[in-house]
Formats: structure tokens, C-alpha cells, sequence
């Protein structure tokens, strides 16, 4: 077997390898905080409780939220891009409720950043951010899960989170430092429409305002609902003890009156965020984070492939 067959066996190796690891290194910890919203009508949270949490920053100045999927992507929603879509103009901070607290949090810079393809005002509001750097995990920085994608139909909870530094008030100037939480009911689509659309149901060629792209949610009798500041952020659930993302905060119709908030719904763009991620991944594989960890498998891998094959020393990898 000649140089490139081999190495192209060790990678193929390699990346099956180091992919089923980070799986089940990544299965293993999201969703799972140790600590065991406004948000509009919500409360200061705890710390730990929501270590998912991001803060997306502009010129290190907060505009919007995000969640931590893995050690290296962030989930946000793709309007929070609209001022400008140069990665490196932007920073994430993790690890600590209060922002731009820089004695707890950290600050990572983002490398790329990945809008769906369907994006266009509030349809597919959903966009993927790659860091420059891989997170440390701790009790104060852990990703949230996505929905079990082998499930036929993920059942949502009749109430979930929503947590975001957005403001108290729709008509409040400034924003919250404490990070706000709130639980929020889920209403049905249906229900949504008739309330964005109240004549839709007398013109059934109008098409819908709430599409099943899109999960309703807010509390309106108690004021309980996101606002300006939270978009992107999560709208999660605690489902079989695990806590999963189901939704990015998008938009609504004024903040906690009248009107609930709309998410976009994560899980029906869950595989095509695996698909960024993924594909990502293996085009990155050389940037990976594990070099004593490939110092150790490369000479097994190489015994596993045969005498054959013999390679010189520019196989380590780099970042």
C-alpha cells in the first residue's frame, strides 16, 4: 500500500476514532448543571444553573444570547447578525451570570460563523458560531443538549426556561448585568396563530404567521416573555433529567402584552446544525485539540494498518 492509501486509512481511522469520543464525552456532560427570568417578569439566576449561556458581543458590547452546543459552536439566532457578519468582530462570553464580568467569565473569539440558507426576515432565524478556541468544561461552563434525533416526535413539556440579559421593560434604556431566567408555558401553534392572526382563520389563503418552523411561548397574564437583548438565547426543557434546547429566542409583538414570544424551533433544524458541525469538523480535523491524545493512538493506528505504512514526521497536528 503506497503513502496516500495509508493515509487516508489513518485518517478514516482517526476520525472514527476521535468522532465516537467526543460523542460520547459531549452525551455524557450537556445538559447537565450542577446547580440541581428578563427576560420580562423573571428573577436574577443562580450561578451554574444555566452554564449553556452566552453572551454574543459586538465591539465587547452585548447583542444578544446563545447557547454552548459543544466545546468549540455556539447556537445563536441569524438576526443577531445583521450589523455585520465579519467573524472575528465578535466575542462570546461563557462561565458567569453577571456580563462582562471578566473576573469569572472568559472571552472567546469567534472564527465562523454559519447562517441557514432559508434565513430571510423571521424564517430560518437560526445561525452557528465556531470559536477560535475550545471551552474548558466546569460547574459554570457546559453545553445544553439537542433533542435525541432517533425519537420520532420529541414531547415538550407543557413549561420550559428562557433565561437572557435583555431588558426588564420594552421601554427600559438600559440592560440587566445579572443574568434573568423565567418559566414560560408553551402554547400551542394553533392557539399562536389565532393570536398573531386572528382573521386567518375566515381567510385560509393567507398563509400562517406562526409556521412549524417556529415554537410559541410567554406567559402574557403575568408578563412573563423575552425582549430586546435575549434574542438568540435558549428556551430549554428539562426532559427525562437532561436539560435540551428546544428553541432560540426570534421575535414577537412587544414584550410581555399581549402577544408571547416566537422561537425558532431548534429541533427542526437539528440536522442540519449537525450537518455544519460535522462536516465542519472533519474539514478542521488537523486543528483538533488533542495532540497527546494522537501522540498515544497514531502508533497503534499505524500497527493496526501494516508495516506498509510509513510516513515521516509532518503528521502532527497543529491548531
Amino acid at each position: 500500500m503506497g503513502p496516500g492509501g495509508c493515509a487516508f486509512l489513518l485518517s478514516l481511522l482517526l476520525g472514527s476514532f476521535i468522532s465516537s469520543f467526543q460523542k460520547k464525552t459531549l452525551q455524557s456532560v450537556c445538559g447537565r448543571p450542577v446547580y440541581s427570568g428578563r427576560v420580562v417578569g423573571g428573577k436574577d439566576a443562580a450561578a451554574t444553573r444555566w452554564p449553556w449561556q452566552v453572551s454574543l458581543q459586538l465591539s465587547n458590547s452585548h447583542v444578544c444570547g446563545g447557547s454552548l452546543l459543544s466545546d468549540r459552536w455556539i447556537v445563536t439566532a441569524a438576526h443577531c447578525l445583521q450589523m455585520t457578519r465579519i467573524p472575528f468582530l465578535y466575542t462570546v462570553q461563557l462561565g458567569s451570570v453577571e456580563r462582562d464580568n471578566l473576573d469569572e467569565g472568559v472571552i472567546l473569539r469567534v472564527s465562523q460563523i454559519v447562517i441557514h440558507p432559508t434565513y430571510s426576515n423571521v424564517s430560518g432565524d437560526i445561525a452557528l458560531l465556531r470559536l477560535f478556541s475550545r471551552v474548558t468544561y466546569s460547574s459554570s461552563i457546559l453545553p445544553i443538549c439537542l433533542s435525541n434525533v432517533k425519537k420520532k416526535r420529541l414531547i415538550i413539556p407543557d413549561s420550559c426556561w428562557v433565561t437572557g440579559w435583555g431588558k426588564l421593560k420594552e421601554e427600559d434604556a438600559d440592560y440587566p448585568t445579572i443574568l434573568q431566567e423565567a418559566e414560560v408555558p408553551i402554547i400551542k401553534r394553533q392557539k399562536c396563530e389565532n393570536i398573531y392572526n386572528p382573521l386567518g382563520s375566515f381567510l385560509p389563503q393567507i398563509q400562517p404567521v406562526i409556521m412549524e418552523t417556529m415554537i410559541c411561548a410567554g406567559d402574557v397574564k403575568k408578563g412573563k416573555d423575552t425582549c430586546q437583548g435575549d434574542s438568540g438565547g435558549p428556551l430549554a426543557c428539562h426532559i427525562d433529567g437532561i436539560w435540551i434546547l428546544i428553541g432560540l429566542s426570534s421575535w414577537g409583538r412587544g414584550c410581555g402584552i399581549s402577544f408571547p414570544g416566537i422561537y425558532t424551533n431548534v429541533t427542526y433544524y437539528q440536522k442540519w446544525i449537525m450537518s455544519v458541525i460535522s462536516r465542519a469538523e472533519v474539514l478542521g480535523a488537523n486543528n483538533l485539540n488533542l495532540s497527546d491524545f494522537l501522540f498515544s493512538i497514531v502508533p497503534l493506528s499505524l500497527a493496526l494498518l501494516g508495516p506498509s505504512c510509513v510516513f515521516g514526521s509532518n503528521i502532527l497536528p497543529g491548531e
